[in-house]
C-alpha cells in the first residue's frame, strides 16, 4: 500500500480568470480532502467558483455554482474527498480580483517511479 504525502497547496486569487489551485503530479493519484475559501476584503462579499479539470476527458466539471463568501468570512468544503488522476486540476475563479485566497489541503499518492 502506498504513504500518501500531505500537501497543502495555496492560491491568492489576483484576478478574475480561472486560475490553478493544485495539479496532481505525473505517476500519481491524489485525494483532496477538503478546500478553505478565505474572503480577505473586510467590507465586500466576493463570489467563488471551484472546478475539477478531468485530464482524461480533457474537461472542466463545476464543483460549486457561484459560491458567495461574506467580507471577512472562509468557506470550508470537506464534505466529502475528491480524487484526482495524474494531470487533473482543481480551479479557482473569483467573482473580483484580490479578494479570495483558495487552499486545497491533499494527499498524493505515487502510482510508479
Amino acid at each position: 500500500m502506498a504513504i500518501p504525502t500531505f500537501k497543502s497547496s495555496a492560491v491568492a486569487l489576483s484576478s478574475t480568470n480561472r486560475t490553478t489551485v493544485y495539479t496532481t503530479p505525473s505517476l500519481s493519484r491524489a485525494v483532496v480532502t477538503s478546500v478553505m475559501i478565505a474572503n480577505v476584503d473586510a467590507s465586500s462579499a466576493a463570489t467563488i467558483k471551484l472546478e475539477w479539470y478531468d485530464a482524461s476527458a480533457t474537461t472542466y466539471f463545476a464543483l460549486t455554482g457561484a459560491y458567495s463568501v461574506a467580507a471577512n468570512g472562509y468557506l470550508i468544503i470537506s464534505d466529502t474527498p475528491m480524487y484526482f488522476d495524474t494531470g487533473d486540476l482543481l480551479t479557482a475563479t473569483a467573482g473580483a480580483a484580490d479578494d479570495l485566497t483558495v487552499t486545497a489541503f491533499v494527499e498524493e499518492y505515487s502510482t510508479g517511479f
